[in-house]
């Protein structure tokens, strides 16, 4: 099993990400984190400063030592904006290759772009989005149609110059807010094409973007622990911006959900997420946790190729790094997808729910890899917290009530921390999908694919079942049966075996 380290030399922060590599797929096994602000204190020359060298020097050495303790480990180190436009840039390769010889790839601003890009499309399940990554010196944009790059920029400012440029790294007044304001709708204006890049949701990569959704779910009280794909509404990502802008900094530290480490730059960050909304007019923001190193590591996996299906790809790669059992995995799938399919007249149920099923069928073993007992506890817990993508944080969660109430059929749904993520209709969605997926697991109790299909048949108030099989199906019959009570209490039908 192969290990690699991505390393991002960022103007704010040094990132390393570890990953365990097993044929396409992928384990991330630790992360470290510096903030050493390579982008801060530059002459006006634009020589990288002395100290903050030596800073990054010492954390790219750690980060060595860490690659080092795993064995045999591969390094792919890469820099953006502090470095590529740093004047002394050659002497501060030089200086990484003799001091801990390894190389470091100086990313263009293009490049950087790609790798953004590259790292949202595939473990996301958008195909038209504006896409927003503020680093310490610079902001990508990337403009994605039909899951391709339609157009990207590096724009030279970002959290560290803007606030220096500003002076806000203490407090802002409405003076110069206004200033800030016109100076970066300008900024926008000139890009060409930006202004044909309107209405469409806007995905947010970076500590900016992450920090102001945890201050949302700090003020929300949102359940789950997830900075990956939560949703706000631009409305409300505007009304949070109104409600800080003038905060000094030492009240910035104080707002839950904010990183100390932060509050100095976020500001000015924060003004740049706030004017390409209303230049935009984007109606979302969207938190991405996958950026340029994610990027990097897709490329290494993929190449140039995009994943097409983001949800099975990532169910795929869980079944791979937990160890489930997937032939049996997919029996109950291709059982459960025969009796959602066959039982639409009585369910009604849309599009998304079969994603939901699927995702909870393939994945309903996933809690028996802590403990046996109780292991459907574990499954919501795991549901909530798995790298699971292509699936709303809500589609989640509701995979996770249809895996629990498939083991759990009185299973109290009011009690559950995370039921404040769905409406009535979605409780009753879970409760149909959980009958399902109940009787494709009984049909496969013996994990022996015995019962290779099932025919349903409605009559009047009656569901009738034929079992296709390869041998005698007498188990299985009775465990069906047994669900009878459940199905009749859900569907209004009485089950019958033919």
């Amino acid at each position: 099993m192969k290990k690699i380290g991505i390393i991002d030399i960022g103007s704010n922060s040094i990132r390393l990400m570890l990953i365990e590599v097993s044929g396409n797929y992928f384990r991330i096994i630790d992360e470290a984190k510096e903030t050493v602000r390579l982008g801060m204190g530059m002459t006006e020359d634009n020589r990288l400063n002395p100290i903050r060298i030596e800073r990054a020097i010492d954390t790219l050495s750690y980060f060595k030592s860490l690659c080092e303790g795993l064995g045999e480990c591969e390094l792919f180190p890469v820099a953006t904006e502090a470095v590529r436009r740093a004047s002394n840039q050659a002497e501060f390769l030089k200086l990484v290759e003799s001091t801990l010889q390894f190389k470091i790839k100086v990313l263009s601003g293009v490049e950087e772009a790609y790798y953004d890009y590259f790292g949202v499309i595939n473990s996301m399940d958008y195909s038209n989005v504006l896409i927003i990554d503020i680093g310490g010196s610079s902001t990508e944009l990337i403009w994605v149609e039909g899951k391709t790059v339609k157009e990207a920029v590096s724009l030279p400012f970002g959290a560290i110059t803007i606030t220096d440029q500003f002076g806000i790294r203490e407090k802002m007044n409405s003076t110069i807010e206004k200033e800030l304001n016109t100076y970066l709708l300008s900024q926008f204006g000139r890009i060409s094409w930006l202004g044909r890049a309107t209405n469409l949701p806007l995905i947010g990569v970076g500590g900016t973007i992450r920090n102001i959704s945890r201050i949302s779910r700090k003020n929300t009280d949102y359940p789950i622990d997830r900075s990956h794909n939560y949703i706000m509404d631009s409305a409300d990502v505007l009304n949070l911006y109104d409600y800080i802008k003038f905060n000094n900094s030492e009240q910035r530290k104080k707002i839950k959900g904010l990183s100390k480490d932060r509050s100095d730059m976020f500001l000015g960050a924060f003004s740049v997420v706030s004017a390409l909304i209303e230049f935009c007019n984007s109606p979302q923001l969207i938190v991405s946790g996958s950026g340029i190193r994610e990027g990097l590591l897709h490329e290494i996996l993929h190449g140039d190729q995009v994943i097409n299906d983001v949800l099975e790809f990532s169910i795929n790669n869980i079944m791979e790094t937990l160890s489930i059992d997937k032939p049996h995995a997919h029996h109950v799938w291709k059982l459960a997808e025969s009796l959602y399919t066959q039982l639409q007249p009585i369910h009604k149920m849309n599009g998304n729910s079969y994603k939901v099923l699927k995702t909870a069928s393939l994945l309903h073993d996933c809690g028996k890899t802590i403990n046996f007992y109780s292991y459907h506890k574990h499954s919501i817990y795991m549901m909530a917290n798995l790298p699971i993508n292509g699936l709303s944080h809500k589609e989640l969660i509701m995979a996770a009530y249809t895996m629990i109430l498939s083991v759990k059929e009185n299973f109290v749904l009011d009690k559950s921390p995370y039921i404040k993520l769905l409406v009535k209709e979605d409780r009753l969605i879970v409760q149909r999908l959980g009958i399902i997926l109940r009787l494709a697991e009984s049909l496969d109790k013996k994990r022996n694919g015995n019962v290779t299909d099932v025919v349903c048949e409605l009559r009047s108030d009656n569901l009738f079942l034929r079992l296709l099989s390869e041998g005698t199906t007498e188990s299985e019959r009775k465990t069906v049966e047994d669900r009878g009570s459940n199905f009749y209490k859900v569907f209004g039908k009485t089950l019958e075996l033919e």
